[in-house]
């Protein structure tokens, strides 16, 4: 729950429609299409029937129908979940109609990732060509390949064809899904390595890769470098392979490797891999594994971990009230209040109305600034120098002067909640306040009288804000949710 009241204003890394991750579903992002109230093709039924030397199935599943997992979905306070397909090119495997027709049973909470044999080359036109049939069908949000299985060579693929399929994908918001191959069947497994994604990934930086199926006791620490080398790549972690330890034991494990939350943490998504687990016993390991991580970590991963896949098909989602978003826009209104002009000099004095939306929150400024600037600016074109003035009217804000880099800005807003959220119950000015209310925010005041300053001046020369490269400009707003107002004054000169 802290994660949501002391929420940054997410808008200024993810844009404006991802300001409030908490309007969004949380998902699992992997679920088989295994459900006993669903009739099952002739490859899926070929799977389950696979057994190891002990008699034992190759692929695990619980019987549950499409009740039972919207049940455990509730239980886990997830609203939604992706279907995958398995398309191995064998007699065995999970069609796509697998997956539409549980899809179809429920849209609101299912959406489709479908799968192909990309080592068909002669296969791709056919492939798009399915894709625009399955997408008039239901929400189709990405594909998944499995190399492994299929012999395929990402690496060779390079044809004009392939190319193609990767187009569409872009085009339509839709992810390629690598299955790195964990599962007992027949594979192949020196068609895919390190070298050879990475070769890969270098020619098709503008399509979201997501990589799946890694043994997080070993393809973990070779495949997760490329995160820090492709920011299209992100990061998928199911259960397939967590036997011998518990889930809370294998985030924990994750969460210590170095720099992973820095680098992952807006990347990641999580998937229970049903019915072989169920997601309640994910997302329980999650949350106590994340619960011995500092208050900026753990806010930004119980965010966005189940979360972070909204972000990569606009189309697909939406926010759980969608007409919501406008509420969480900080900038509500810039007035005009007055102008003074003369022939040499001009003055324009505005009242900014902004809006945070959680009890304490960092708030982007620049490009409101520039904003204002440019209103400033094209309505006297013929001033170009002077400077803007900017005060807070309220003692529990202050201004402040800072790089955006978004885990700078993370960690300040971070370390700015944690010391608005500590206890001030010795404090003096924890007392009924003369207007008959409980006053109790010592540490809202030290804040704004300690950090940043009440006002700031902007050099502008030519147009232009006179400032270092890395300057940037916030606010910093506490006991809110709240709407306050800023004092603007840009005076230009000829």
């Amino acid at each position: 729950m802290e994660e949501r009241l002391y929420q940054p204003d997410f808008s200024c890394i993810f844009g404006e429609k991802f300001a409030n991750a908490f309007i969004f579903p949380q998902v699992d992002s992997l679920v088989w299409p295994i459900f006993e109230d669903i009739e099952k093709s002739n490859q899926l039924k070929n799977l389950l029937s696979l057994q190891n030397p002990q008699g034992r199935g190759y692929f695990y599943t619980r019987r549950i129908t499409v009740e039972d997992e919207i049940v455990e979905l509730s239980c886990a306070n997830l609203n939604m979940a992706f279907l995958q397909a398995m398309d191995l090119g064998r007699e065995y495997g999970i069609l796509n109609e697998d997956v539409i027709t549980a899809v179809r049973k429920n849209t609101k909470t299912f959406k489709a990732i479908l799968s192909f044999n990309l080592s068909d080359k002669s296969n791709f036109e056919h492939i798009i060509g399915e894709l625009n049939k399955y997408q008039k069908e239901c929400d189709v949000i990405g594909i998944v390949v499995y190399p492994t299985y299929t012999n395929l060579d990402l690496s060779k693929l390079k044809n004009s064809s392939f190319s193609e399929l990767l187009a569409y994908l872009k085009t339509n918001e839709l992810f390629l899904k690598i299955d790195i191959g964990n599962y007992f069947f027949p594979n192949f497994y020196d068609v895919i390595s390190k070298e050879k994604l990475q070769s890969f990934l270098s020619l098709y930086q503008e399509n979201i890769v997501i990589l799946s199926g890694l043994d997080l006791t070993s393809d973990i620490t070779r495949y997760y470098p490329l995160l820090k080398y492709f920011n299209n790549v992100w990061l998928e972690i199911d259960p397939r392979t967590f036997g011998g330890t518990t889930p809370t034991d294998v985030f924990t494990n994750l969460f210590k490797m170095d720099g992973f939350v820095q680098n992952c943490w807006s990347r990641i998504l999580i998937g229970s891999a049903t019915p072989t687990l169920e997601i309640s016993q994910v997302v329980r390991g999650f949350y106590e594994a994340s619960e011995s991580l500092t208050f900026s970590q753990r806010s930004t991963l119980r965010s966005w971990a189940f979360r972070n896949v909204v972000r990569l098909n606009s189309r697909s989602f939406a926010s759980q009230k969608d007409s919501s978003h406008e509420y969480y826009k900080t900038l509500r209104n810039i007035e005009l209040k007055n102008i003074i002009e003369t022939d040499t000099e001009v003055e324009m004095i505005y009242k900014v109305k902004l809006r945070s939306y959680s009890i304490t929150q960092l708030i982007f400024l620049t490009d409101l600034f520039k904003t204002i600037l440019g209103i400033s600016c094209k309505k006297y074109g013929d001033f170009k120098n002077g400077e803007m003035f900017v005060r807070s009217y309220h003692t529990t804000t202050t201004l402040v002067i800072n790089e955006h880099e978004y885990g700078n800005y993370l960690d300040l807003h971070y370390a700015f909640a944690e010391i608005s959220k500590k206890d001030s119950s010795e404090f003096l000015h924890t007392v009924r306040a003369l207007e008959n209310r409980a006053d109790f925010n010592h540490y809202d005041h030290e804040l704004a009288s300690t950090y940043g300053s009440r006002q700031l001046i902007l050099p502008i020369l030519d147009g232009k804000f006179e400032i270092g490269s890395r300057e940037n400009f916030y606010v910093l707003v506490t006991f809110g949710p709240r709407t306050f107002n800023l004092f603007v004054r840009v005076k230009m000169i000829k």
